[in-house]
């Protein structure tokens, strides 16, 4: 593509060559030859008009100019150029064209935004080949100044087949001469009573595609989806599209208004105006009348009747062989033949995603769209573009719901919005003029759902709003049945509620998960008030993910950790859901269970990212102290209070743990608390710079770990002693042989937690003395960290040390990315600069600018994982400034951008970054980072593509 894609007020070219399917058949050859002569016509003569070719598609090409007279100039060149041209194929190529001007918004990366384009479409798709037609938006523009010889015949208004309110149509030809071509292939060019739409197509491109295949391979075809997620839209659309594949059109039938089994076959009768003859049932005389015919009939919103409708279509199937059904159902029709197409919810991201790829989902798309029907000056901002992807995210990209939210634009702000979808159903219940009666607000949608239930069905879906981020099969059987749920009959249940689209099952390795949209969801939490159910539900929620945390903790240590770390790893947000609930019901017992078990500390699973939980509210709770879990909950309370720098108070509270302990005993499922309690101070000292503290302190625990028979928590104690020890000079050879001893002991256990991290530790030590083998422990440790589903966070943390002492740039920043993105959250400041230093040292190879600020950041990040209390830093002006390698890749960093940049502009980044909380520098190192790194095979890569 030459040239910068024009923005603003832009004009579309869009061509596409006429017959030239039939042409490939006959003489492949002879059109691979004319097509190379076509497309080098059509970029000359674009270039030659100041236009910028941004796409390709089939045999023709989509152009964008900047002003409307160069496009329409551009245009007439394009027919004269192939007109004159000597093709040696059967017969002449010849397009079509359609001009068109609209607002263009520039992509980064993926063209522009559709709407405008494709519009231009369906323009270029109603013209015949060596036609150029152009909208009445290009003609106001152009009519007084086109070039000489050209004039422009007005065709009239004419239904596009976007369904969009008539346009009026001109053709470009030579002035005072009228070229003859038959009527444009408009709606209205065909038979049918599709209906106009007073709003776009917004997105859904793999969906249409994906309905158009399917109706080219089967006669009956159903789109399936939850209601509000644009069923209806979507079907007259690719009607549309599909007209000139039906001689007598595409027909709709509109099911909704039919309450009576039996008006099925009356409601289609009367689309075709069918009169029944003497002696004739209605539903024979409709079959004699499509027995002849070749159309599509779409029968809309067919879930209340779906018996009825079975019958009506499997007769069609038998009886018409060229009529071809296309169905809206929230289930399918269960007849042979029939292919289901489930419609997803928009794509709307997810929490923490890059917020310049979200801006240009198509949910985000569509709110902008409506909101600027209620007010035509909205747009969107980096003021209020989180507030609208969050709305849309929070709406779980249901069409419906984006487009009655938009419509409170005229009165609300996007961030007002986010504030108030905790009460969606009021927000969103203004409704909409002229909307199909269940659509017109959020509620009345579900209302129609979950009125077409049975009991049990009813009663099942509002239980299902207990749970947050689904559940399993298991999980459903053990906490929502009770009269009117039978637990046999759950599966068959849950099954039909999937049918139906009010329930998404989804595949994971471990198991089927199943989950509500967040909508229905609430819908089903104020059912289950209704019914008197929320707190019973609530505690056997609670009971049954205490349950599990239980014994998870009993296996976090052993070979079983991974096999219990798949079940508990989804389970996150059931849990800290669980545990309010629990503390909100005042039960002490079941709060203590669920926080005791919580994977806070140290951990040898697998356990992705951690996420803090309110220790302190179940310290508060009546009778918490006298259970037996009860110290390993006050030790919780002393992690998050180091990790939030508060080293006196996690101090204290790991005094009171003690004190508990030897009050209750030790508690169940982990060794004494005093190796958590020396592990907890040897961070802090860690984080102090006192070195020597924190090997004494991790030595200490692993001991303890050890004796107590938890050789895989003893393995990571040491491993985290090894790289203290190496951070603060300590002697190469005592280093070794502790991380000998970790991973020996980390083997023994079985554990891959401890393994990987053994073998980080002994690589290490190895990078100056035996690189082959340091890459070897260290392409290991990885290969066991990067499961999917299994990542061990704490293994990235230390193999990007590795890699930074090996100087491996790409997988420095790979493993260094992977920890913070599985931590990014709740990542302790100490391990949060760590992971920025190595990143800024990559950065700054290369983008000096980027790694000045994430250089800041890694410094205010280490100066908040730092005590106020100075007497805490015993040994540190004791350590060779040179011997601390990440703090050393750090003033390596500093140096690069001066040199790059200038000793000035390291100030001012270095400032930027230092100015960013934790979180801030994180997801800004994130942001800039190839997103493959994030989830993909972490493996050395070129240094090319690590960046965007």
């Amino acid at each position: 593509m030459a040239g910068h894609p024009p923005s603003g007020t832009v004009t579309f070219l869009l061509t596409d060559l006429e017959g030239s399917t039939r042409l490939w058949e006959r003489d492949p050859e002879a059109m691979k030859a004319a097509i190379a002569r076509h497309d080098e016509l059509l970029e000359e003569t674009i270039a030659a008009h100041r236009g910028v070719v941004f796409a390709r598609m089939g045999d023709g090409m989509a152009a964008a100019f900047g002003t409307a007279r160069d496009a329409v100039s551009g245009a007439a060149a394009i027919q004269r150029a192939l007109a004159e041209e000597s093709w040696r194929t059967e017969s002449p190529l010849r397009a079509r064209i359609g001009v068109h001007t609209d607002e263009g918004i520039v992509i980064e990366g993926s063209g522009y935004a559709s709407q405008p384009v494709n519009r231009c479409s369906r323009l270029m798709a109603a013209a015949h080949g060596g036609q150029v037609v152009v909208s009445g938006a290009t003609e106001a523009l152009v009519r007084d100044q086109l070039p000489d010889g050209l004039g422009l015949v007005d065709l009239g208004e004419h239904r596009l087949r976007d369904l969009g309110r008539p346009t009026r149509v001109f053709q470009l030809g030579r002035a005072g001469c009228r070229e003859d071509f038959p009527p444009l292939r408009s709606l209205d060019a065909f038979p049918g009573n599709l209906p106009a739409q007073v709003s776009s197509f917004v997105g859904r491109r793999a969906e249409v595609s994906r309905v158009a295949a399917a109706l080219g391979e089967s006669r009956v075809v159903t789109i399936t989806g939850v209601g509000g997620v644009g069923k209806t839209r979507l079907a007259l659309q690719v009607a549309a599209d599909l007209l000139p594949r039906y001689r007598e059109g595409a027909w709709l039938v509109e099911l909704a208004p039919v309450r009576d089994p039996v008006g099925v076959v009356d409601a289609a009768a009367a689309v075709f105006h069918l009169t029944n003859r003497a002696g004739q049932s209605p539903e024979d005389s409709l079959i004699e009348l499509l027995a002849q015919k070749q159309l599509l009939l779409v029968l809309d919103n067919c879930e209340h009747l779906l018996g009825s409708v079975a019958r009506l279509v499997a007769r069609i199937e038998r009886a018409c062989p060229r009529v071809v059904v296309l169905a809206t159902s929230r289930e399918g029709m269960a007849i042979d033949g029939e292919q289901l197409i489930a419609v997803p919810p928009l794509e709307a991201g997810e929490p923490g995603d890059d917020l310049q790829r979200l801006v240009h989902t198509d949910a985000v798309s569509l709110f902008v769209e409506r909101a600027r029907h209620v007010k035509a000056d909205f747009a969107l901002t980096d003021g209020n573009a989180a507030a609208v992807v969050e709305v849309c995210q929070r709406l779980d990209g249901v069409p419906l719901a984006i487009e009655l939210a938009a419509a409170r634009a005229i009165a609300l702000s996007p961030t007002q919005l986010v504030r108030r979808l905790d009460r969606r159903f009021q927000v969103l219940a203004g409704g909409r003029r002229g909307a199909v009666e269940r659509h017109a607000t959020l509620r009345a949608a579900i209302d129609w759902s979950f009125e077409l239930l049975g009991g049990a069905e009813q009663r099942l879906l509002a239980r299902l709003a207990v749970f947050s981020g689904g559940c399993t099969l298991e999980a459903i059987e053990e906490i929502c049945s009770g009269d009117p749920v039978d637990r046999e009959a759950a599966m068959d249940l849950v099954t039909g509620l999937v049918a139906r689209s009010l329930v998404v099952a989804e595949d994971s390795d471990v198991d089927t998960r199943y989950r509500l949209l967040e909508t229905i969801r609430q819908y089903g939490e104020e059912r289950l008030g209704w019914w008197g159910e929320t707190e019973t539900l609530r505690i056997r929620h609670a009971s049954f993910y205490a349950a599990l945390v239980a014994r998870a903790a009993e296996h976090s240590y052993g070979p079983e950790a991974e096999a219990w770390a798949r079940q508990v790893n989804p389970e996150r947000d059931n849990i800290r859901a669980a545990l309010n609930n629990a503390i909100d019901a005042g039960d002490a017992a079941l709060a203590v269970q669920l926080a005791a078990g919580h994977p806070h500390r140290y951990t040898v699973a697998p356990i992705g990212e951690l996420s803090p939980i309110p220790a302190a509210r179940v310290l508060d709770l009546a009778g918490a102290a006298q259970e037996a879990g009860y110290p390993r909950v006050v030790m919780v309370a002393a992690w998050h209070a180091l990790w939030s720098g508060d080293h006196d108070v996690a101090d204290e509270l790991c005094r009171q743990a003690l004190n508990a302990e030897r009050r209750l005993g030790t508690p169940p499922h982990g060794p004494r608390l005093e190796s958590d309690v020396c592990a907890l101070q040897a961070q802090g000292s860690l984080s102090a710079g006192a070195f020597a503290d924190a090997v004494a302190g991790y030595t200490r625990a692993a001991e303890l770990a050890d004796a107590d028979g938890f050789p895989g928590l003893a393995a990571m104690y040491l491993a985290y002693a090894v790289s203290s020890s190496l951070l603060g000079g300590g002697g190469i050879e005592q280093a070794t042989a502790t991380a000998e001893e970790s991973v020996a002991l980390a083997r023994q256990s079985a554990n891959s937690g401890a393994i990987v991290m053994g073998l980080n530790a002994l690589a290490l030590t190895l990078v100056d003395r035996d690189a082959l083998r340091a890459r070897a422990l260290l392409q290991e440790s990885i290969e066991c960290s990067s499961t999917p589903g299994e990542e061990i966070s704490a293994g990235f943390l230390t193999a990007c040390l590795v890699a930074g002492r090996l100087r491996d740039w790409p997988l420095t920043l790979a493993v260094a990315a992977r920890s913070m993105y599985l931590y990014r959250w709740s990542m302790a400041p100490l391990h949060a600069a760590t992971c920025l230093a190595e990143a800024a040292r990559v950065f700054a190879e290369d983008r000096p600018e980027l790694a000045g600020v994430v250089q800041g950041g890694a410094y205010a990040a280490f100066r908040r994982a730092s005590p106020a209390d100075s007497t805490r830093r015993s040994d540190a002006s004791a350590v060779d400034p040179d011997a601390n390698f990440v703090l050393a890749a750090l003033r390596e960093t500093g140096d690069l951008v001066a040199a790059a940049l200038g000793d000035q502009r390291r100030r001012e980044l270095r400032a930027t970054g230092a100015a960013m909380s934790t979180d801030e520098a994180i997801s800004h190192a994130l942001a800039n980072i190839d997103p493959k790194l994030l989830t993909g095979p972490v493996i050395s890569a070129p240094k090319q593509k690590l960046g965007q």
